[in-house]
């Protein structure tokens, strides 16, 4: 095993500590998409018909799958804030199980090499 090798290991090793201490730094997580979206009353005098600037709203939206369908529910602005925050925690714990993947993709043969060489 050359000491390029050695050093590529550590290398990995030092980033892969990162991501496990960016893991620890993850909060609740929650799944599926919150958006923030305004609504068309079902009133027909009423002026969100016509007038973008005068629809109603913004309301917090929530969805998600369940079972293979997508389920749509409305949320508090409490709940909106709430699930807006856990979903981008679950998005970032996503990329950095990615990246961790990525680590040992690479990793795993430069270990394999050192274990194999005499």
């Amino acid at each position: 095993m050359s000491s390029a090798d050695d050093d590529r290991i550590r290398k990995y090793e030092e980033v892969y500590a990162e991501l496990r201490r960016e893991l620890a730094q993850v909060g609740f997580l929650w799944v599926g998409t919150v958006i923030h979206q305004t609504a068309i009353c079902g009133k027909t005098t009423c002026a969100c018909r016509t007038d973008k600037a005068r629809r109603h709203g913004p309301y917090y939206v929530w969805t998600r799958k369940v079972r293979g369908k997508t389920v749509t529910r409305m949320l508090t602005d409490a709940e909106g804030e709430l699930y807006t925050e856990w979903i981008q925690n679950r998005r970032r714990l996503d990329r950095t199980i990615k990246k961790m993947m990525s680590i040992s993709k690479h990793l795993a043969p430069l270990i394999l090499r050192r274990s194999n060489s005499p």
